[in-house]
């Protein structure tokens, strides 16, 4: 179970960072129109989203099966990324598309909502990475 752990966390660590570091940026850097960037982009973070729910079912399940205090330790490891880039995707993007929409007066409101959602997604990056130091420690 170990090494599934190590496995699944190390693949969410991979993808977390490929998206963010790599792909997104390649994306505004390589295409003209930023607003197809952006979209392509957000399309790409709700994959991410998606599959990080996905990933931290898996890992919960996994940790259920372990007794103790240590794997509700697992299981939290798990769940808080998913419920950070939950709220990204589900409750801010709505706000940074709005704020995009209204476009002129607002382009300070989609530069804040957009700075939220970044720091949730990298707070859940780091959370996914830390937690797989400790898998790799232990």
């Amino acid at each position: 179970m170990r090494l599934a752990r190590r496995l699944l966390t190390a693949l969410w660590a991979g993808l977390l960072l490929t998206v963010a570091a790599v792909v997104a940026p390649a994306l505004f850097a390589v295409l003209a129109d930023r607003h197809v960037a952006g979209s392509v982009a957000g399309h790409l973070f709700l994959i991410v989203t998606v599959l990080s729910a996905a990933i931290a079912a898996a890992l919960v399940v996994l940790a259920a099966r372990e007794p103790g205090p240590a794997a509700r330790a697992r299981q939290l490891a798990a769940v808080g990324p998913a419920i950070l880039l939950s709220i990204s995707e589900w409750l801010v993007r709505p706000l940074i598309e709005a704020a995009r929409a209204a476009g002129g007066v607002d382009g300070r409101a989609f530069a804040a909502w957009h700075g939220v959602s970044s720091g949730l997604y990298w707070a859940a990056t780091i959370w996914v990475v830390a937690t797989l130091v400790r898998e790799l420690r232990a």
